[in-house]
């Protein structure tokens, strides 16, 4: 890789890092706790996983140059490998574990990051299929 390229990936990848901490600022102002950051399984990848409550949301992080590039920057192919890995982590994590998983709710949120300006909170941005 380009010495150009290098910089412009590692460029790209900060100001998602930055995005991405200021979506964990704005969350936990809200009263959401963060139970995970960047979490990984076989199914897919989550940027945030922040709890409210008996409710649990599962977070993509989008920084683009205007919050609608950001909306539309979520394709329906993420969206599924999001809802996949949170099934996974739902299961892992929460049922089972807990008394209180029977109450427990979940919505898929997005965060749309433009810069100089706070975070957009998309709630229920999608939705789970239920034919998945």
């Amino acid at each position: 890789m380009s010495d150009r390229g290098y910089r412009k990936k590692r460029k790209a990848y900060l100001w998602g890092q930055g995005a991405e901490w200021l979506s964990v600022l704005l969350l936990t102002v809200k009263g959401y706790r963060i139970l995970a950051r960047r979490f990984k399984c076989k199914s897919g990848e989550i940027d945030l996983i922040a709890q409210k409550g008996n409710l649990i949301c599962f977070v993509e992080v989008k920084a683009r140059q205007s919050s609608e590039d950001a909306m539309n920057a979520l394709s329906w192919h993420q969206q599924q490998r999001i809802i996949k890995a949170a099934e996974w982590y739902l299961v892992k994590n929460i049922y089972g574990k807990s008394d209180n998983s029977q109450g427990v709710a979940c919505r898929f949120d997005l965060m749309a990051v433009e810069p100089w300006g706070l975070p957009t909170h998309v709630k229920d941005a999608w939705q789970r299929n239920e034919n998945n």
